[in-house]
């Protein structure tokens, strides 16, 4: 179940790009914020939309086909300390 919510959050954040939304560079990479699990990190996506003047966070955790598309499309990552 955990691996379908992942894929549509995936889907999500491709369905934002086509529809306006941009990444807001560098995406950060940190530890998952709700999750209980120690260790677990996931992949810190700041979204804008500059014509409706919105932003919006949206979090993945790391998959094969989240790191192609980071590579492929050149999207700097930074680390998250704490």
């Amino acid at each position: 179940m955990e691996r379908v919510i992942e894929d549509n959050r995936f889907t999500q954040l491709l369905k934002a790009l086509q529809t306006g939304w941009e990444i807001d560079e560098p995406v950060l990479l940190g530890k998952l914020w709700h999750t209980a699990v120690d260790g677990q990190s996931a992949y810190h996506f700041v979204l804008k939309n500059g014509a409706a003047e919105k932003t919006t966070l949206l979090s993945l955790k790391p998959s094969p086909q989240l790191l192609a598309f980071l590579a492929e499309n050149n999207i700097r990552v930074s680390g998250m300390q704490g």
